[in-house]
């Protein structure tokens, strides 16, 4: 790092890239902003497709061509109307969908990204044009608007890219960094800009370039790869709100050491970063991004939210779930740290995806299971003679376990032949197949990759070809390596696209077991079908594994309730203690077992109720 004093002295260079341009054919129409307005009235706006189509070529084309200063100004402000109505209405191919995505969503997701990427090209290169031209034809009218307007369009487009969990593109914070600097040294980056376009929502819009710098900052600062969609746009719809609450400057005026400080390096291609070190503390190319004027709303508003739930929908975009604000909160307070020791280990798990999907699967291994045991209880009635070890060649032989790799000789594993004959049916190629139907069911459990796993979760490899598509907060079930009846419950904590046709998830084990559950509430269970919600009962695993847990999916259940839990064992009543998580999949409740007081539980109930006080502190 070089001393704060050279740094003074340097002025970042020019970090905007444009296509190169060609000279324009004297009969093109885009010379002419008349003839542009007339081509944008006839797209037939009926049939987005042909529209997206004939937008981006001439846009694309517009960019690479030699077009006078004020031509260009006054045509690029014609695109900006088709290119809002053509995004609006292909985000519906990518959002509130599973991922890896189609390949018409994929397309979808990047024309959305491109179109934005272009008219920000257009407001770069009259930026240029005026920053690098000739002083005497320099515009400051101009140069700010188009330093705005560029800013604007590279949110857009990191938006929507962060919409389908990409990687931040190559050069957007290098860019951003630069315009907000430049604007920053030449004391206009606070000067409004309305927005005179016919946008019903934005009709009184004005933001200057350090808002709209504010407002991409915020972004980033969100973790929104551990966001779920509806949660980026809901963070996205309180920018303006929120931008007004946070500031930016240099480190020794607002680095106070307190949270919700996060630092910019404005000559760096990086997104706001949570730490630095001291060198880097005093070097003139840093800037601090203060968050806590937002922490203390997010607190106050935090306070009076609803938690989010599958059947409870908070509609009202202008007020964030508790569930959210507990997110945001957490992230602008301090960096989060990996827990845990990750280790680069990769091997095969079984998975489902989805709450009611986990709740069949283990509803029907239980009734498979009883089936199969009134099946050999039956056999065992009507046989009239008992098979027994020393009556067969079954004396010698050993049968190896199909959950594990040990040898031996095994009828199902090294006499094919025989098995077939004794069987009297025909044996899979492969042997495990015997022991492992769910594999070939697409509704069922199904083969994942691990690329490495820590103490508390796994990061995978979740393929296009997968019979089953993933969100973040979506409930996994694993099945358990060496118990092919035993399932883990995990939530999905994060996404990120690595090709395209795979994605990087990451996700966070609840519990290392889990069986079916039907509640009621009131002392008694219910006959009544419409009064029975079936819950998954979850045990161990995790640091606070000494508390019982269900979840659900059906509806938000009022805490301290007496309720009756049935489970294949018989009825139970219990009380829900505590709202632990929940979202738009599931919600995740800590209960306790109402049992008869004895004598002498008096203080040992106190000291339970304590249990619940010391993760809080």
């Amino acid at each position: 790092m070089a001393d704060t004093n050279d740094n003074k002295s340097k002025q970042p260079r020019v970090e905007l890239s444009i296509p190169e341009q060609t000279a324009t054919p004297e009969d093109s129409f885009l010379l002419s902003a008349r003839e542009v307005k007339h081509w944008a009235e006839q797209l037939p706006v009926a049939n987005v497709g042909e529209t997206a189509r004939q937008v981006y070529k001439t846009l694309a084309s517009f960019n690479r061509m030699q077009i006078p200063t004020l031509v260009r100004a006054e045509v690029i402000e014609l695109f900006r109307e088709p290119v809002r109505y053509i995004n609006t209405n292909i985000t519906k191919h990518y959002l509130n969908v599973g991922f890896p995505l189609s390949p018409k969503a994929q397309k979808a997701a990047l024309l959305a990204t491109e179109l934005c990427n272009e008219i920000a090209i257009s407001y770069k290169i009259l930026f240029l044009e005026q920053v690098l031209g000739d002083e005497h034809n320099f515009n400051q009218k101009l140069v700010i608007v188009a330093a705005q307007r560029a800013l604007q369009y590279m949110k857009q487009r990191m938006f929507h890219n962060l919409l389908v969990y990409r990687e931040y593109q190559k050069g957007l914070w290098r860019e951003a960094h630069y315009l907000y600097a430049w604007a920053s040294q030449n004391h206009v980056h606070q000067i409004g800009v309305k927005d005179n376009s016919k946008f019903i929502w934005k009709k009184k819009s004005v933001q200057s370039i350090e808002d709209v710098y504010k407002d991409m900052l915020l972004i980033a600062t969100t973790n929104p790869y551990r966001l779920t969609q509806s949660h980026l746009r809901r963070v996205h719809d309180k920018l303006p709100e929120w931008n007004k609450l946070t500031e930016v400057g240099s480190i020794s005026e607002l680095d106070n050491h307190s949270a919700g400080i996060f630092y910019l390096n404005l000559w760096s291609d990086e997104p706001p970063l949570k730490s630095i070190s001291p060198a880097q503390s005093n070097d003139s190319r840093f800037r601090a991004f203060d968050l806590n004027g937002i922490l203390a709303e997010a607190r106050r508003e935090y306070e009076e939210a609803e938690w989010e739930s599958p059947a409870h929908l908070d509609h009202d975009h202008q007020h964030l779930s508790r569930s959210l604000l507990k997110s945001l909160i957490r992230g602008w307070n301090k960096s989060l740290e990996r827990k845990f020791a990750r280790n680069a280990l990769q091997h095969e798990l079984f998975a489902i995806v989805g709450l009611s999907n986990l709740l069949r699967l283990l509803e029907k291994n239980i009734e498979d299971a009883a089936e199969e045991q009134a099946e050999k209880s039956q056999e065992n009635k009507g046989s009239s003679s008992h098979l027994t070890w020393n009556d067969s060649v079954f004396s010698t032989l050993a049968i190896a376990s199909p959950t594990n790799n040990l040898g031996g000789d095994s009828i199902f594993t090294d006499s094919t032949n025989l098995a077939s004959t004794l069987l009297g049916t025909a044996v899979d190629a492969d042997p495990q197949n015997m022991f492992d139907k769910l594999a070939r069911d697409p509704n069922a459990a199904f083969s994942v990759l691990t690329y490495n796993e820590s103490v508390e979760g796994y990061c995978l490899g979740w393929k296009e070809s997968y019979p089953m598509k993933v969100r973040v907060g979506d409930v996994l079930g694993i099945r358990s390596p060496n118990n092919p009846d035993e399932y883990s419950v995990a939530v999905t904590r994060w996404l990120k696209d690595a090709s395209g046709s795979e994605l990087y998830i990451g996700i966070q084990v609840l519990a290392s077991s889990c069986s079916p559950v039907t509640i009621t509430p009131g002392s008694k269970a219910s006959s009544n079908p419409q009064n029975q919600y079936r819950c998954l009962l979850i045990s161990g695993g995790g640091i606070e594994n000494e508390r019982r847990g269900i979840l659900t999916n059906t509806r938000a259940f009022e805490l301290n309730t007496i309720m009756t839990m049935v489970t294949e064992f018989g009825e139970h009543q219990i009380k829900l203690t505590k709202w632990v998580e929940s979202n738009n999949n599931f919600i995740h409740y800590y209960f306790s077992y109402v049992e008869k007081q004895q004598p002498g539980e008096t203080n040992a109930k106190s000291e339970d109720d304590f249990q619940d006080l010391w993760h809080d502190l």
